[in-house]
């Protein structure tokens, strides 16, 4: 993630270095640079930066700049090759701190190794196929909440539902965790509110964006150390991650997690693990609502491996063309559309000189629509990733790269598909207008102005 997205304005980065005057830079309006456009559009900007300036760019803002790394080659040094030479920018770090503290979002070097390995064993494949039953659940729950011809809010509804998969998968909550729930759903949202202002006004002043964040990041610090608190009293695995969490070994003899540590972790899930996935699910239903070829064919391969009996985690390698529609949802919508990195050190990249503190960035949502790597790169088509498909692995990061790619992928594929095959045989969402969404690039990039469509009910004879 980059603070940059949302709105900016001068003050939002590093003074322009004398090594990287001579990278060329797209046209802008004096003093302001590139702020206008940026403002306006900042997912279609760099995506016109990238294609007409070249691998490299200096997008200035004011007499600020940052540089964009278009280049998926460049970006795979950077990530896989390189990566011991850059860090996450302080200033995205400085302004995730403030809600999730010092998770894996945030954590550098030797204690984000550390972080690593006590968090992943909590995401093991064995471990997900638990939180499976929860993702099929309450995609049920959602489904029978609709009726056929009502309209509804996409977005709204898949981040209803991905909170509650998340918070019972970390908490074990029921019926009764509707606090948690409303909790979570406030402190994400403050934590977006935040990040679009930029943090530019210092935090002791009584803003309305600094006294709902103060005020969300305590009610949940409230809620995450009580759990916390009756589960280490109880003992034993719960089953959910804040167990896992508890009772996680560090392999190389490291210290277990601190109950400070575990609130950080769990904060940063929820943050990392819950809009992101919805996300990706609003889009899969904007695809799938302009395709119903892609939907009849999608019908079709779950009714001949599911018939009528829900999926679970261990269907998901017998349905390939499901999994399919997943990558191209994440090819062509990314989620986490921006990342920045900083060096640590003066290094080469690209045939430029950059230096510590300047900031580095790059879109996943601009390298999977390079054409050079992705014919028609605007088309939803799935058959991409069909077995045999030869895909340039350093184009393809939905999830990043290298070791700090995200700990949560494997969940994330697995809750996008098992939803899907939830609900795709059962209901139609139409889309309610036939123009192309229009984009706003945020924490993650959504649909500007929501995502409204129509529900129909699919008749058992059609299935």
């Amino acid at each position: 993630m980059i603070a940059a997205a949302g709105r900016v304005s001068p003050g939002t980065s590093n003074l322009v270095d004398v090594t990287t005057q001579t990278i060329p830079s797209p046209p802008g309006l004096p003093l302001l640079g590139n702020l206008r456009e940026m403002n306006r559009d900042m997912p279609g900007f760099l995506q016109r930066t990238a294609r007409t300036t070249g691998p490299v760019s200096r997008v200035r803002m004011g007499p600020l700049s940052m540089l964009l790394i278009a280049d998926p080659l460049l970006v795979h040094e950077m990530l896989v090759k390189r990566p011991q030479e850059f860090a996450k920018s302080w200033r995205t770090t400085r302004l995730l701190q403030g809600h999730v503290g010092d998770g894996l979002l945030t954590r550098e070097g030797a204690e984000n190794r550390r972080h690593r390995r006590l968090v992943l064993p909590t995401l093991h494949t064995q471990r997900i196929a638990r939180y499976g039953e929860i993702m099929v659940g309450e995609s049920q729950r959602l489904l029978g909440s609709w009726a056929d011809g009502q309209r509804v809010e996409v977005v709204e509804e898949m981040t209803q539902l991905t909170l509650r998969i998340v918070g019972q998968s970390l908490f074990t909550v029921d019926d009764d965790g509707d606090e948690v729930f409303a909790a979570v759903h406030d402190f994400v949202n403050s934590l977006n509110a935040y990040l679009l202002s930029f943090g530019l006004l210092p935090g002791w002043l009584p803003t309305r964006t600094h006294r709902w964040r103060k005020a969300s990041v305590a009610r949940m610090d409230r809620i995450s150390y009580e759990l916390i608190r009756l589960r280490r009293e109880r003992g034993g695995d719960g089953g959910d991650l804040l167990s896992m969490l508890i009772g996680a070994t560090d392999p190389e003899g490291g210290p277990a997690l601190t109950d400070t540590e575990i609130r950080d972790e769990l904060l940063t899930m929820f943050f990392a693990g819950h809009e992101t996935s919805a996300t990706a699910l609003t889009w899969a239903f904007y695809e799938l609502g302009r395709h119903p070829e892609i939907v009849a064919k999608l019908r079709a391969e779950l009714a001949a491996v599911l018939g009528e009996r829900p999926a679970t985690m261990a269907d998901l390698p017998h349905l390939p063309y499901l999994g399919q529609v997943v990558k191209e949802t994440l090819r062509r919508w990314p989620p986490g559309w921006i990342f920045d990195r900083t060096p640590l050190v003066e290094t080469q990249l690209g045939g430029h000189t950059v230096t510590p503190g300047q900031i580095l960035f790059f879109s996943p949502y601009v390298i999977h629509t390079d054409p050079a790597y992705w014919p028609e790169p605007e088309q939803f088509r799935p058959e991409r990733f069909a077995p045999g498909t030869e895909i340039a692995r350093e184009a393809y990061l939905p999830f990043g790269d290298g070791p700090r790619i995200c700990v949560g992928n494997r969940f994330a594929e697995a809750e996008i598909a098992l939803v899907l095959a939830t609900l795709v045989p059962r209901v139609t969402l139409e889309p309610v207008s036939d123009q192309p969404a229009q984009l706003s690039g945020q924490a993650t990039i959504r649909p500007k102005g929501g995502l409204r469509m129509t529900v129909r009910r699919v008749a058992d004879t059609a299935r």
